[in-house]
């Protein structure tokens, strides 16, 4: 009897847990599909890919020593070794991102890697009896925050927990493992149980004090709202997201700008909006769009597109994971609100931002940056690969952009970026290729190609760099089109279509706003082709003269941002009053 009723439970289980992976957000899709990229972004993907083959990051004692502290090398804490092992007191940074990262590469295939397998192992191995990841050992969690970093204090640990809880979620969507489900709810029962002394009104003294700008409560306490909201999604059970929607509330006093860690602020973001997205409350939506507001406003997003790593208009590096993060707020806003300028920024900083700042090793980190008090004014050759985080989370923006390539039903094909690349599944495939301008007028062109799922109605985005976009069917015949909600579609079903973007040199102020009326002498602004950012290398450039096109500008020195301006310093905010 005891034995019916056991099977009995795990069978509800099991139809609770089916129930609710169908309610995850489209983030959360699903849907098997393999997605190729191809030209600048697939180069850029392959070789994070590739470097990710590579020592440390095939060493298990390099992965999981922030779960277990133990020395991996002569190199540790030697900045200038490649294969320094920092940071082992962010326990579960590394190793949680690395899972999170390469779970969501194993859903391509059945079998999970051998060392993926051996580090969530470790992982399950070294979790603390109260649910919680830490290299150092037990922590009392009932004392007074800590006043200084330390290899025991709690901000590292909390934030290293926060990047484990989203691993392993990962990990469990891809390969069902029920002792990762089992590891999971231990970690969201420690939120769970921890939450009333970490959101408690009466020690907001402890909360506000001073510390290491990449190490504090505010910083590295709210990541976990991301989490513990998919895991809600994950499991059903309602405390995961009680205790995010604590947290959520218990943040908003100290959310303000500026702010001294750019990539641990939107991360909160990205957990506020996630709890929109499950909630459905606007009150979330509306905190992640006036977040979205002040930053460009404020002048903290720079022309490229991008945050720097300190949440200032202006500081000394830039950095991968916060690129990342501000990448993908974009893609979730674009997709809830349908609003262009979402779509847009994230498109700008994708081009222009976040390629230029991965190093010539291949993985995402810190570029040196050129500016004033106003913001940038160039790119410097500096990049230093950042091997404890931005690797990491440089390869999770591919897939994330791969979710937001494309959507399909059974009448339309929509395509959101213009870009190449392969997408399909069990029962559809479509081929994105970008050809070479025909005319002076043009950018370039797009020929779309649905090999496997029948005709449909194709539209395509019209991005803010094109001033109109028309279709051609497979004779170079016109297509008839219609333009809806920023978007062109073409009115008749059709496998083959080939969109035309036309457009001209363009330019914006410092705060990515047009100026309709080309440049401004009297300001400093930038110039734009197309979705890239023009830049000249070795000195701030003078204004030229207007009109002009792409031609005269590069016989003046101006090239668009490529891999090969990542190695240069260049400039690209052009002033005649020498103000910088």
């Amino acid at each position: 009897m005891t034995m019916n009723r056991q099977l009995f439970e795990n069978h509800i289980g099991v139809i609770i847990l089916t129930l609710c992976l169908s309610l995850l957000p489209s983030s959360f899709g699903e849907e098997k599909k393999t997605v190729t990229l191809r030209g600048e972004a697939g180069t850029a993907e392959n070789h994070i890919s590739d470097r990710l083959d590579t020592y440390p990051f095939t060493s298990l004692a390099w992965l999981r020593a922030d779960l277990t502290g133990e020395k991996v090398s002569n190199s540790d804490n030697n900045w200038k070794s490649k294969h320094n092992r920092p940071f082992k007191n962010f326990s579960g940074d590394i190793s949680g991102r690395y899972i999170e990262i390469m779970s969501i590469a194993g859903r391509k295939s059945s079998e999970m890697p051998a060392l993926l397998r051996d580090l969530i192992d470790e992982a399950l191995k070294n979790q603390r009896k109260g649910g919680y990841f830490c290299a150092s050992g037990e922590v009392d969690w009932n004392k007074a925050l800590d006043k200084k970093l330390g290899p025991k204090t709690f901000h590292p640990a909390l934030w290293g927990n926060a990047r484990m809880l989203c691993g392993l979620i990962e990990a469990y969507r891809s390969y069902k493992d029920p002792a990762v489900l089992s590891a999971l709810k231990k970690l969201g029962d420690f939120y769970v149980t921890t939450v009333p002394m970490f959101a408690d009104p009466s020690r907001k003294s402890e909360y506000v004090r001073p510390g290491e700008y990449f190490s504090n409560y505010v910083i590295c306490y709210f990541p976990a709202m991301e989490g513990l909201v998919k895991l809600h999604l994950l499991t059903g059970e309602k405390k995961y997201l009680d205790t995010a929607v604590t947290m959520a509330k218990f943040f908003e006093q100290f959310d303000r700008l500026p702010i001294d860690h750019t990539h641990g602020m939107l991360c909160n973001h990205v957990g506020i909006l996630l709890l929109y997205k499950t909630l459905k409350d606007q009150y979330y939506l509306d905190r992640a769009e006036t977040r979205w507001r002040e930053l460009v406003e404020g002048g903290y997003i720079q022309a490229p597109g991008g945050p720097l790593e300190k949440c200032h208009t202006f500081y000394k590096r830039d950095e991968g994971c916060a690129l990342t993060d501000w990448f993908r707020l974009n893609l979730e806003l674009a997709e809830i609100t349908g609003k262009s300028k979402y779509w847009a920024m994230a498109e700008r900083v994708f081009h222009n931002h976040f390629l230029q700042n991965q190093a010539l090793e291949g993985g995402h980190g810190h570029r040196s940056m050129i500016g004033d008090k106003a913001g940038l004014i160039g790119f410097g050759s500096k990049i230093t690969e950042s091997t404890w985080c931005c690797i990491y989370h440089g390869k999770l923006a591919f897939p994330i952009l791969e979710e937001f390539l494309c959507t399909h039903n059974k009448k339309t094909l929509t395509c959101n970026f213009s870009l190449d690349y392969t997408y399909s599944t069990d029962d559809y495939k479509i081929v994105s290729t970008i050809l070479p301008a025909i005319n002076e007028s043009e950018i370039h062109r797009q020929h779309i190609q649905i090999v496997r799922g029948g005709k449909k109605h194709i539209r395509v985005r019209i991005p803010h760099w094109a001033s109109s976009v028309s279709a051609v069917d497979a004779e170079g015949q016109p297509l008839s089109t219609s333009l809806q909600d920023s978007f062109c579609s073409v009115t008749k079903n059709t496998t083959d279509a080939t969109f035309i973007y036309t457009g001209g040199v363009f330019a914006e102020d410092r705060r990515c706003v047009r100026l309709p009326k080309g440049s401004a002498p009297e300001n400093p602004y930038t110039l734009w082709y197309g979705p890239k950012l023009l830049v000249k290398e070795g000195n701030p450039p003078p204004s030229p003269t207007w009109p002009l096109n792409i031609k005269d500008l590069k016989k003046l020195g101006f090239v668009p941002l490529s891999s090969e301006t990542r190695s240069k310093t260049v400039y690209f905010v052009i002033s005649n009053k020498n103000d910088y």
